[in-house]
């Protein structure tokens, strides 16, 4: 049968294992102190750390060996003045694929060096005057095909226009101008992969520090330390010590990744780091405060209702499914920000944690809603805390059978 001990709200009483209370900050300061003392040098915690900084180096450098090197496309020519060569490499460029061309000696040579994966295509005569062939292992590249095509087009009708007398360069020149319906947003792909990390490091950050959060409790209630604790030390106080005790941790973990993301980016080339990452990386870390805020005061809520370990998972099941779902739809949505079923989304607490980065890193929104979206994610954290408490105040020291939800919510009231 559970057993319930009242916490008072007033000073403890002076007697056998009592003492004076500690003021607020000091003891928040002490607690938070030992709980970044205690966590941060867990062999869990400095392993995963190394290994999650090595994966994300070794990433990158993978990443920039297959993205980066030579990605010019090799033609190999048959029998084709040096015009069509060059016409080729010319047309390649001006439409932003980089072409080089080579020159072998006959057509069962340029076939031999398709199939062997040495050229991308051939370019060979046709059986008449006039006829072409463009050889591809399984297809062409269709900017490689088009570039060819043009440059064949291009030379042939130069010739023609000269055996007729006509000089090609005396022909007026023909003007095409590019008009865009939707101006550019410069370093967008950037921005928008360092909000895409944040939002998967945030969920990593809730699943582990806030389980931190919710063991820790169970850990103190399990072992009676938390009513030496309490003698001398508030219950809110205690819970918001080990909130910003561990927040400070997993907040050191994400800016440890994601300075060795940034720099291993830079180093490799795969980001140039201009001033609007580093703003959004900011914005970044300004939203996973309140969003590890908002799950870390639940999950030490769920921590408080139950008496062992082993019911952890079902009690914070929810929340689990919650924090998944958050993870689920940053990754989804980066496909498609201009939906109007993301943009709704992004203004609902605690999903705007993980849509409004990634809205301000497509340039997707304006300063009155970030900052409204602001206000209601910093409203939904205090309302979580403030449950939180209450839950944890009426509950931390009750002993013996799982807290249903029906009571749960009672206590909350």
């Amino acid at each position: 049968m559970s057993t319930l001990r009242e916490v008072s709200p007033t000073p403890a009483a002076t007697g056998p294992g009592t003492g004076p209370r500690a003021s607020a900050a000091q003891a928040i300061r002490l607690v938070a102190g030992r709980e970044i003392a205690t966590r941060a040098k867990t062999k869990s915690f400095v392993i995963s750390t190394s290994l999650l900084m090595v994966v994300i180096v070794v990433g990158a450098i993978v990443i920039n060996l297959f993205a980066g090197g030579d990605d010019a496309e090799k033609v190999a020519v048959v029998g084709q003045p040096t015009a069509v060569t060059e016409s080729i490499v010319s047309v390649g460029e001006s439409a932003g694929t980089t072409i080089t061309t080579e020159a072998v000696d006959s057509a069962e040579e340029a076939r031999t060096r398709v199939t062997d994966g040495d050229v991308a295509a051939a370019l060979v005569p046709g059986d008449t005057p006039g006829t072409y062939v463009i050889i591809g292992k399984s297809g062409v590249d269709p900017a490689v095909e088009g570039a060819i095509r043009s440059a064949v087009a291009q030379v042939n009708l130069t010739e023609a226009l000269a055996d007729r007398g006509v000089d090609a360069a005396s022909l007026p020149a023909v003007t095409i101008a590019v008009e865009k319906t939707q101006p550019d947003k410069p370093d967008e792909g950037q921005r928008l992969v360092i909000a895409l990390v944040g939002v998967i490091l945030l969920v990593t950050a809730i699943m582990m520090g806030g389980t931190m959060v919710a063991v820790g409790v169970v850990e103190e209630k399990t072992s009676r330390v938390v009513e030496l604790l309490l003698a001398t030390i508030k219950p809110l106080h205690l819970l918001w010590g080990k909130i910003i005790g561990i927040g400070a941790v997993a907040l050191s973990q994400v800016l440890l990744l994601g300075a060795t993301a940034l720099i291993a980016g830079t180093a490799t080339g795969i980001l140039t780091l201009p001033s609007a990452a580093i703003g959004m990386f900011a914005a970044v870390i300004a939203w996973f405060l309140l969003g590890f805020l908002f799950f870390a005061s639940l999950y030490a809520a769920t921590g408080a209702i139950v008496s062992r370990q082993e019911e952890l998972n079902s009690s914070s099941a929810p929340l689990t499914f919650l924090a998944v779902a958050v993870m689920y739809s940053g990754i989804f949505g980066a496909q498609s920000m201009d939906s109007t079923f993301v943009q709704v989304l992004s203004w609902i607490p605690p999903f705007s944690a993980a849509l409004m980065p990634m809205r301000i890193a497509t340039g997707d929104t304006d300063a009155v809603q970030i900052i409204v979206t602001f206000g209601l994610m910093g409203a939904a954290c205090a309302a979580a805390t403030w449950i939180a408490a209450r839950i944890y105040q009426r509950s931390i020291l009750r002993t013996g059978s799982r807290i249903g939800w029906g009571e749960v919510l009672k206590l909350a009231r």
